[in-house]
């Protein structure tokens, strides 16, 4: 019989590029949340400047939570990153 036993760096590994994914992926979602913010926070500008108050006022609180969600991003990445470095210290 000819069964191999995986070797204990192959789930490792795995969730090594597990973690490394979520890392990237979380990087993506602050960015993309960072340029909506902008974004919006302009069309809002352009909004008031229109007389648009009123949505001027509703787009301001869109562009809160989006940087709202940024800060949060970003501890989430920080306490992941920080996980990461633990978990695997030893390898290149």
């Amino acid at each position: 019989m000819t069964d191999r036993i995986p070797t204990s760096s192959t789930p490792h590994a795995h969730i090594r590029e597990e973690m490394l994914g979520l890392i990237q992926a979380l990087a993506e979602g602050i960015r993309i949340d960072g340029l909506m913010a902008d974004q919006l926070s302009q069309i809002s500008d352009r909004a008031r400047l229109c007389g648009e108050a009123e949505m001027a006022d509703g787009l301001l609180d869109v562009t809160r939570q989006h940087r709202v969600a940024v800060l949060e991003g970003q501890g989430r990445l920080a306490a992941l990153e920080a996980r990461f470095a633990v978990l695997f210290s030893d390898e290149p």
